[in-house]
């Protein structure tokens, strides 16, 4: 395999973009069959005289694709797959790339078929009906990473509620929403609060890799300690905690609070699980004790996201709502 792959340096096209083309077309072209183990991001980096960060980036973006599959302990691999069962994506990019051909042929420049692209795309997006959407979870945390997530979705209005605001006002919420979405947790509670139960699209929330690699790399002994906004955030993180890195002694949850002390709670500890955006919930205070655990201590920074089977299975209930509109 040594040699197979060429990335260029003056190219405009990012490195990691350039190494994800490279290998679609080798296992396009049958130089890369399906089982077969790539490099090692370390290898790969040395062979090509990348950063090991660009490599791991095309190798995610692979995975997303679902042209790679990862082995937790053995490898990256080819994914085997029957013939003729290509994803979506891969016959929508060759779509695309006939496209970009055919244009190219024309005697288009890049530039212009990104202008020409852009321009369609927002004509698109004028002509498609708009949605409204509410997205729900018990804990702000989980709430603002699946807001986050979800605004990517075209052509929808996304709103975001605790739980214990919808059941407050569930009929004003019921009537202004084409959709809402929620975890499977809270699915069945809400549909006997809302009249239109039809209206809510359940999603599954998994670990992020980033967080998942980091809690499996704690050594045996470890003193984790976990800091979030709420109760329920923090009990996810204990149990994924105690999941993935069984071997290491992890304190209970803290709630952020104006009674926390940080020197108490933080003079023991060699990690700490904290959630993606801590900071948009620490005062002057939290901010420095942060600052000062973590030139010492390991700072492991949690979100649970919308897998892609729910966010495929949202956006096909989306395009069905919008044919009905």
């Amino acid at each position: 395999m040594k040699g197979l792959f060429h990335v260029n340096a003056s190219s405009d096209v990012p490195a990691y973009r350039q190494l994800v083309d490279e290998i679609r077309s080798a296992v396009k072209l049958g130089q890369l069959a399906p089982g077969e183990q790539l490099p090692t991001v370390l290898s790969m980096a040395e062979e090509l005289g990348l950063a090991r960060g660009t490599i791991q980036r095309a190798y995610d973006e692979l995975e997303r694709l679902d042209l790679v599959e990862k082995i937790q302990g053995r490898g990256t691999f080819v994914r085997s797959r029957p013939p003729g069962t290509e994803s979506r994506k891969e016959r929508a990019m060759e779509i695309i790339d006939r496209m970009l051909d055919q244009m190219g042929e024309l005697g288009f420049s890049v530039e212009e078929l990104s202008i020409f692209l852009d321009l369609k795309l927002r004509e698109r997006a004028m002509d498609t009906p708009s949605l409204r959407a509410a997205v729900i979870e018990c804990n702000p945390e989980n709430l603002s990473q699946m807001a986050r997530q979800l605004r990517q979705l075209e052509g929808v209005e996304l709103y975001s509620y605790l739980l214990s605001h919808v059941e407050a006002y569930p009929y004003n919420l019921d009537e202004e929403m084409d959709l809402i979405i929620t975890t499977g947790e809270h699915a069945g509670y809400l549909a006997s609060l809302l009249p239109e139960r039809e209206k809510i699209a359940r999603i599954a929330l998994r670990l992020s890799l980033s967080a998942m690699e980091q809690l499996l790399r704690l050594q045996p002994g470890e003193r984790v300690g976990i800091l979030t906004c709420s109760r329920r955030f923090g009990d996810l993180l204990f149990s994924s905690c105690r999941r993935l890195a069984g071997s290491v002694s992890a304190a209970p949850p803290a709630v952020i609070s104006q009674e926390l002390d940080w020197n108490a709670f933080l003079a023991d500890k060699t990690a700490l699980l904290v959630p993606e955006d801590l900071e948009k919930y620490l005062d002057q205070a939290g901010g420095e004790a942060l600052e000062g655990f973590s030139g010492r201590g390991k700072v492991i920074r949690c979100a649970y996201e919308v897998d892609e089977g729910s966010l495929l299975h949202l956006q096909e209930k989306i395009e069905r709502l919008r044919e009905k509109k």
